[in-house]
């Protein structure tokens, strides 16, 4: 009983000791980050940095953290942030954002309140830490802009899991369910419900490096994209995407087919956002009908989502310059 009992002794100082170590090396860790963000010319700012959750847990409270690229005119801000991991597999880390948070743009602020807003990365367990997979899930959120509009939803789910049969490739999933848009885009759309039902996208994308703790100097970028299934449905409205882009001097290249179910909503949801002008829109209705006239089905519309020397067309519809996404 008593060797037991010093062997219990023993172990429990043991443990002590790696929880403090571990500790002062977590803490050391993200006072580095935001050191190297400043070095970098980065806004990376907070009034305090605490860990608790001995003896199993490294809980790491950031109070009032303020990230932003001055250069690009983008910052998020919130009165707190929670890192939180296991003391024995510190490779995966938690994060739980605040019920309100503020992202910065060079046109509007954005505030995002929820009831659960929490982000999980799982890295390898090597010197190079090596991105292995990822989650986000919200409940209950909601946009508000100062260029006023709001945006709500009962939930969204984004995942990333590195793919083993290729070289830094991830697969990416995301779900929205039941997205409300602004009241003005709503009330344009009187065929349309309210809420938008679901939104889903199955994709595989390339890198160009892998993402891991050399990423500040390799810079992964997009060089493909795979688009196995997107999915939109509102109404009477559902948008079915299925293609391949590659990336050429940072601008996609490829088709991404599109097959439009109730397609006339379509139409005066361009209107409504502005992508099309209301003059305009009596001529692209009548060319997609007859479009869709000869595919068998009037109210079916399939075409092509063109990517080619740095502009995007619909079909035969310009839609102006592609998005640099390198």
């Amino acid at each position: 009983m008593r060797l037991l009992l010093w062997i219990s002794i023993f172990l429990a100082a043991a443990w002590s000791g790696y929880w403090y170590v571990g500790q002062s090396a977590f803490q050391r860790g993200a006072e580095t980050f935001f050191q190297q963000a400043q070095s970098q010319g980065l806004v990376a700012q907070n009034s305090g940095l605490s860990i608790q959750g001995y003896p199993n847990r490294f809980d790491l409270t950031v109070t009032a953290p303020k990230i932003g690229d001055p250069r690009r005119g983008l910052e998020w801000s919130g009165p707190f942030i929670q890192v939180l991991t296991l003391s024995y597999t510190p490779w995966h880390v938690i994060a739980a954002f605040p019920p309100t948070q503020v992202v910065s743009t060079p046109v509007e602020d954005i505030t995002i309140t929820s009831e659960k807003l929490q982000a999980s990365v799982v890295v390898s367990p090597t010197p190079a830490l090596t991105l292995d997979r990822t989650a986000f899930v919200g409940s209950n959120l909601a946009f508000a802009s100062t260029q006023d509009w709001t945006v709500t939803a009962d939930e969204i789910r984004f995942a990333t899991r590195a793919d083993p049969s290729m070289t830094n490739a991830h697969d990416i999933g995301l779900e929205v369910k039941s997205l409300t848009p602004d009241p003005t885009i709503s009330a344009l759309m009187p065929d349309l419900p309210a809420t938008i039902a679901l939104i889903r996208l199955d994709a595989l994308a390339s890198l160009s490096a892998p993402i891991d703790r050399h990423s500040g100097e390799t810079r992964p970028g997009l060089t493909a994209l795979s688009v196995k299934e997107g999915i939109f449905n509102w109404g009477a409205l559902s948008v079915f995407a299925k293609g391949d882009l590659e990336v050429v001097s940072g601008f996609p290249e490829g088709r991404i087919v599109i097959r439009v179910e109730g397609w006339r909503n379509l139409v005066t949801l361009a209107v409504a956002t502005g992508a099309v002008k209301a003059d305009v829109a009596p001529t692209v209705e009548r060319m997609l009908e007859t479009m869709a006239g000869s595919s068998g089905n009037p109210e079916v519309l399939e075409l092509p989502l063109i990517f080619a020397n740095g502009r995007m067309n619909l079909g035969p519809l310009p839609l102006g310059p592609a998005p640099r996404v390198n």
